[in-house]
């Protein structure tokens, strides 16, 4: 058999300077294929970096965070014994004050003691001189029997203020020189049970302060329902009331408890 021969051909001119290119750009991509790994792991070095110190950066700010928590805490704690201290003080000072209270509400009823509050006396009776007047008319209305002597009157007025006709007098209030004098005028009243001058019916008061005035105004609803039921009360200072029933004699402090006696009194008539 005849033999085969292999025909090299050797390229040249253009066809040779293109071949020459492409192998070039091969080399290049080769040699970038061999560099690739190396550049990935610098990338990926960097990036590890820029995570560090981000993660450093978070931990610094949560750090600083957490100092001025710990500060905002514990100012808040100083503030909240702050108030405590301050809560605890206000009590005392609210208790003091009410101790405070009493005690110039009691010393204000001591100076009215000798005082009786007289409603009901027209205006002008007494023509200029209430205590002169006051002393004759109240021996007289009220019975000399009443009084070992004529009472003493320290001094005598009506309170301020202009009485419009038609309106209510003003009320007097009479200043006794003796407690005992001021006692007689009351017992002698009630037990007279109505007093009147000319037509007008006047009525006799003790004269006690704001306080316990509207502390006894708080009887008023029941002391409606002892006077529908026919039982004899009557206050006694400072505010509490006494009741007699059935020969029997009682003592409440507050209105609730004479709201209970009522209700009880009430239940055998009820059934």
């Amino acid at each position: 058999m005849p033999k085969e021969h292999k025909l090299r051909v050797k390229t040249t001119g253009k066809e040779g300077s293109e071949d020459d290119a492409s192998n070039d750009v091969e080399t290049e991509q080769m040699e970038e294929a061999i560099a690739s790994p190396q550049t990935n792991e610098a990338s990926v070095l960097e990036a590890i970096h820029e995570v560090i110190t981000s993660n450093q950066e978070i931990n610094d700010t949560i750090g600083v965070f957490l100092e001025r928590l710990s500060s905002a805490e514990t100012h808040i704690g100083n503030v909240e014994d702050k108030v405590t201290s301050l809560k605890s003080k206000e009590t005392s000072l609210r208790k003091k004050v009410e101790e405070i209270a009493l005690k110039v509400d009691d010393l204000e009823n001591r100076s009215r003691r000798s005082n009786v509050r007289i409603i009901g006396l027209p205006e002008k009776t007494e023509h200029g001189e209430i205590t002169a007047f006051l002393q004759t008319w109240l021996w007289e209305v009220l019975g000399r029997d009443a009084f070992p002597s004529p009472p003493i009157i320290e001094r005598a007025h009506r309170l301020q203020g202009q009485s419009a006709p038609g309106n209510s007098p003003r009320v007097i209030i009479v200043k006794f020189l003796n407690y005992q004098d001021k006692v007689r005028v009351m017992t002698a009243a009630r037990l007279k049970g109505k007093v009147m001058y000319n037509g007008s019916h006047v009525m006799f008061f003790p004269d006690l302060s704001t306080e316990v005035l509207k502390r006894r105004k708080q009887y008023n609803q029941v002391k409606q329902q002892l006077r529908d039921l026919n039982i004899n009360f009557g206050l006694i200072f400072p505010a509490k009331m006494r009741i007699f029933h059935r020969g029997n004699r009682f003592l409440f402090h507050t209105p609730s408890e004479v709201e209970e006696f009522i209700r009880k009194t009430r239940q055998p008539a009820d059934g």
